[in-house]
C-alpha cells in the first residue's frame, strides 16, 4: 500500500499530466537544476518523434552500472534511470491499454502503486485497473514510451507485488476499496510460467507489503491486523503475529532467521524471530516508518520515516539506530544498488530521488522526477523503486 493510500478513507484519483487531443498525448517541460541535481527529464514524452525532446548530460553523480525503475503512481507510468550517471532515460506508460478501434489512443486509467523485478522482468501493481502489468525491461525502447506488456486481472486495488526468489510465483496484495470491515481483501498467487492466477488467499484486513524468505518457502504479509506468514508450497497460513501497530514494511534477513517490520503507529521497527514468530526487539525510529532496505549481508537496515523527513540507519547486530539521515520531501520508498554501495530514496511529496553513498551516508546526487523545478513533482507520487545491475536500454546517439 502506498503512503498516500494509507488512511483507508478511499483512494485519491490522479490525472495524467498530459493534453490528450484525439490520439495524441503531448507534454512539454523545461528542465531546471536544483542543488546536487544531475541528469533529469528536460521533457516527458515527445509524441511526434517518440522520444524525449531533449537529453541532458549527467553531472557529478556516478554509481555502479545498472538501472533504476521508479513507479510514479500519479503519472500512471514509470521512469527508467541509468544508475552509472543518474541520467534520466525515459518515462514509460504502464497499464494503459490501447482503446479498441482508436489507433494511438490509450486509456490512461492506471495507477502503478508498486514495482518488483526478477531478472529483466518488471512487475507492476496497477491499482487503477485492478491488474498486474508485466514488462520486459530488456526490450524497452526510449523512442517508444508505450512498451509491450502482459496484463493479468487480479483483485480489487492491488497495491503491492513480490516475486519469489526462484521467479516462479508473483504474489499480489489486493487491498480492496478500503470502505469498511467487509471490504474484499486477499492475496493473489500468480504462476509466472503461465501468467495465470493459481490461488486466492483471503485475508481479514488489507494487506500492505509482501516479502519472501530467502528460500522462498515462506511469504510474509503485513496487514492492518498484524503480520501473517504463509507456506508457499500450499498457500496456507503458517503463523500470525497480531497487532504490531498497523505494520507496513517487511524485509527478511539473508539467513531467513529474522523479519523486520515497520510499526507505523508507534514509530518503531519490530524485530521478529522467524522460528518462533515472536518479537525479540523493538527499535525506536522516526515518525510513520514506512519502507525498508536491508544490506546484502544483513548488517544494516535502512528505514524511511516520511513524517519526520528522515532515514533511520540501523545496525542489526545490536538493533540500534546509528544515525538518522535528514531528507525533506516525505521519503517513503528506498532501495540499495545490487553492489550495496548506494541507497536510492524517493520522496512521496517532493518527487525527488536522492542518492546516498552507503560508506558514509553522504548525498551524492538527486534527480527531480518532475523536471520543472522544485515543485514540479507535486502529484507524481513515486511509490516504488527497484534497482538492477543490468543497464536500461538507451537511445542511439544522434550526434547532436
Amino acid at each position: 500500500m502506498s503512503l498516500h493510500d494509507s488512511s483507508g478513507a478511499g483512494r485519491p484519483r490522479t490525472t495524467r499530466r498530459a493534453l490528450i487531443a484525439g490520439s495524441a498525448a503531448v507534454l512539454v517541460a523545461a528542465g531546471t537544476t536544483v542543488a546536487l541535481t544531475v541528469g533529469h527529464p528536460a521533457a516527458r514524452h515527445d509524441v511526434a518523434t517518440g522520444s524525449k525532446a531533449a537529453r541532458l548530460t549527467s553531472s557529478s553523480c556516478s554509481g555502479p552500472a545498472g538501472a533504476a525503475y521508479v513507479a510514479t503512481a500519479g503519472y500512471q507510468a514509470f521512469d527508467a534511470i541509468d544508475t552509472a550517471n543518474c541520467e534520466y532515460i525515459q518515462n514509460y506508460n504502464v497499464g494503459d491499454p490501447q482503446v479498441p478501434g482508436f489507433s494511438g489512443d490509450y486509456d490512461y486509467s492506471s495507477e502503478d502503486e508498486a514495482v518488483a523485478i526478477h531478472g529483466d522482468t518488471l512487475y507492476f501493481a496497477d491499482t487503477g485497473d485492478d491488474m498486474v502489468s508485466i514488462i520486459n525491461a530488456a526490450t524497452l525502447n526510449p523512442n517508444n514510451f508505450n512498451p509491450t506488456e502482459t496484463d493479468i486481472n487480479v483483485g480489487i486495488n492491488p497495491d503491492d507485488v513480490a516475486v519469489s526468489p526462484d521467479g516462479s510465483q508473483l504474489w499480489v496484495a489486493d487491498t480492496g476499496p478500503q470502505t469498511g470491515p467487509g471490504s474484499p481483501t486477499d492475496i493473489k498467487v500468480i504462476s509466472l510460467a503461465t501468467d495465470t492466477v493459481t490461488a486466492t488467499v483471503p485475508l481479514p484486513s488489507a494487506p500492505a507489503e509482501i516479502a519472501f524468505s530467502p528460500s522462498g518457502g515462506t511469504a510474509y504479509v503485513t496487514t492492518a491486523a498484524g503480520l501473517w506468514s504463509f507456506n508457499t508450497a500450499n498457500d496456507q497460513v503458517s503463523g500470525v503475529i497480531p497487532g504490531l501497530g498497523d505494520p507496513h514494511g517487511v524485509v527478511v534477513s539473508p539467513d531467513g532467521a529474522t523479519v523486520y517490520v515497520t510499526n507505523t503507529a508507534d514509530g518503531v521497527v519490530e524485530v521478529i524471530d522467524a522460528a518462533t514468530d515472536r518479537v525479540t526487539h523493538t527499535i525506536p525510529v522516526g515518525q510513520l516508518p514506512w519502507g525498508e532496505a536491508l544490506s546484502k549481508d544483513g548488517g544494516t537496515l535502512y528505514v524511511a520515516d516520511p513524517d519526520s523527513d528522515g532515514i533511520s540507519v540501523i545496525d542489526t547486530t545490536n538493533n540500534s539506530v546509528t544515525t538518522t539521515i535528514p531528507l525533506a520531501g516525505g521519503p517513503d520508498v528506498l532501495a540499495l544498488t545490487p553492489d550495496g554501495t548506494q541507497l536510492w530514496v524517493t520522496g512521496i511529496t517532493s518527487a525527488i530521488l536522492t542518492v546516498f553513498d552507503t560508506s558514509d551516508n553522504s548525498s551524492v546526487g538527486s534527480l527531480n522526477l518532475g523536471g520543472f523545478g522544485p515543485q514540479s513533482g507535486a502529484g507524481l507520487g513515486p511509490t516504488g523503486i527497484v534497482l538492477t545491475s543490468t543497464p536500461t536500454p538507451t537511445a542511439p546517439s544522434t550526434g547532436s
